[in-house]
């Protein structure tokens, strides 16, 4: 009975905060257009709006997000940060760390989000269509010579797709020629598994802390093409260490296996 009453409260937390989710969201890229007319599209707005709508939603959703190492990313900007893609809450843990500048590539299916995906090409972001690979590696380059002109770091989800199971897909290509093209440093970045505050399939939420660590930086100074299979290897193996780390000390997923039914004796 207890299990199941924890099941109604996680299940009501994800709809109240799906619901002010969604709200929060136009009101944040609202006020974010507002700040972008007064200050400029790039920089402030994009800060503001990641900032904004990542404290208030944790404070929806009872979650604490704890970050080590951000001292990186002023430290090796212009970089290539690589972070997983786990939930689309990734907004609300890595919105936390966003820093100001930063150029986010996302999928093309975002500018269909009211108000949001207006705001994200406007602060100076890009989406990508991935079901073209010219037109993708277009947009790429196109935020590399964004970032190189001002000296700031692209954003990229290395697996390319949604992912919350413990072991990394494979990794796309693109985005590692588009560091040793571009000659950016790799910052990866691990985040603690999200399974342990939600299960989205299963419409289920829960208070907790999610914990953010930005790695040391991979170089690729020198690199060229025929070194990106080594290079994809080697940001794997870091960003899996610092994912066994973190989920070390996590919590257990937040919906729990069901128990094998008893068998029944034998003689």
């Amino acid at each position: 009975m207890t299990r199941l009453l924890r099941r109604c409260v996680y299940t009501l937390h994800f709809v109240a905060a799906s619901i002010a989710g969604g709200l929060l969201l136009l009101l944040v890229s609202a006020a974010s257009f507002a700040l972008a007319a007064v200050r400029g599209p790039e920089g402030h707005a994009a800060v503001f709006a990641a900032r904004s709508y990542s404290r208030l939603m944790q404070r929806v959703l009872g979650w604490r997000i704890v970050a080590e190492g951000t001292e990186r990313f002023a430290a090796c900007a212009p970089s290539v940060v690589m972070a997983r893609h786990q939930s689309n809450l990734d907004v609300v843990v890595l919105g936390e760390v966003y820093p100001r500048g930063a150029i986010a590539i996302g999928k093309k299916e975002l500018e269909w989000i009211p108000l949001f995906g207006r705001l994200w090409t406007a602060t100076g972001n890009v989406l990508i269509d991935r079901r073209h690979v010219s037109v993708a590696m277009e947009g790429i380059r196109a935020a590399a010579a964004a970032a190189r002109s001002s000296g700031t770091s692209v954003w990229v989800a290395p697996e390319g797709h949604r992912n919350m199971g413990a072991e990394l897909l494979p990794f796309k290509k693109g985005v590692f020629h588009l560091a040793v093209d571009s000659q950016f440093p790799i910052l990866p970045v691990a985040v603690s598994p999200l399974s342990a505050v939600i299960d989205a399939r299963r419409w289920a939420v829960r208070p907790g802390t999610v914990r953010i660590r930005v790695l040391p930086p991979v170089p690729t100074a020198g690199l060229g093409p025929d070194d990106v299979p080594a290079l994809m290897a080697r940001v794997r193996e870091a960003l899996e260490e610092g994912q066994r780390a973190l989920a070390a000390g996590a919590a257990p997923p937040i919906v729990e296996p069901a128990a094998a039914p008893a068998r029944e004796a034998t003689a």
